[in-house]
């Protein structure tokens, strides 16, 4: 039986981990077109019904829980329903148990990660941890720009440190590539021992490839 001591100090190393890359993130500011969502100053727009503290607060309990896990999923960028009302990516308010929006590719996401047993070490990430949205319209959604996707590498890099990387969709596996200095292999093409590999996202009809997908890199990754 692990000791009490040993608990507390994995539970300190958890959330050390997990503030450093909280930090990384509040350490960009938001734009005109995309909104850190961390931040104080976010809650004065798009009258969502949680605040700053909570998503840092919901953030900071998922990178504690998933600490010791071996895998990452990585997507492209928060959207309006998701991750900018939860604070987690892939997860909309409601699946944390909030008042708010719930998300499609969110509720695919979670319930695939259940299907495999591997929710619980899965940290779940996105290539730009912001808000992409259109000029003085919170609660629209856009793809994150080449420069945005740049500026998410430094926080992107903390995030995939010793994981297997699993990208949903293509400003995903763009991002890791670049991290990693390869080209991330379709999951047709990837192998038992690559370091990441890129799926379809579930978005826009893709549910059923990437639900295919992912079960494909847990046959393959053996998980």
């Amino acid at each position: 039986m692990l000791s009490w001591r040993w608990r507390v100090l994995s539970r300190e190393g958890s959330l050390l981990t997990a503030r450093r890359l909280l930090d990384s993130v509040l350490a960009i500011p938001s734009t005109a077109l995309a909104t850190n969502f961390y931040l104080p100053e976010s809650d004065a727009e798009g009258d969502f019904r949680t605040s700053a503290d909570e998503r840092c607060d919901r953030l900071l309990s998922h990178v504690s829980r998933v600490d010791s896990g071996d895998l990452v999923i990585v997507g492209e960028a928060p959207g309006w329903k998701g991750a900018r009302q939860s604070g987690v990516p892939f997860t909309s308010a409601k699946t944390v148990g909030l008042e708010g929006t719930s998300e499609g590719s969110a509720t695919i996401v979670h319930g695939m990660l259940s299907s495999l047993g591997i929710a619980d070490r899965t940290l779940l990430w996105n290539s730009f941890p912001l808000h992409p949205h259109m000029a003085g319209s919170s609660r629209t959604n856009r793809t994150p720009t080449g420069e945005e996707l740049y500026l998410g590498l430094a926080t992107l890099r903390l995030a995939v440190a010793g994981r297997r990387i699993i990208c949903v969709g293509n400003p995903a596996r763009t991002s890791v590539g670049r991290l990693l200095g390869l080209k991330v292999p379709g999951v047709g093409d990837a192998s038992a021992t690559s370091t990441a590999v890129a799926i379809r996202h579930p978005a826009n009809g893709g549910a059923p490839e990437f639900r295919s997908g992912l079960a494909t890199v847990g046959d393959l990754w053996d998980l």
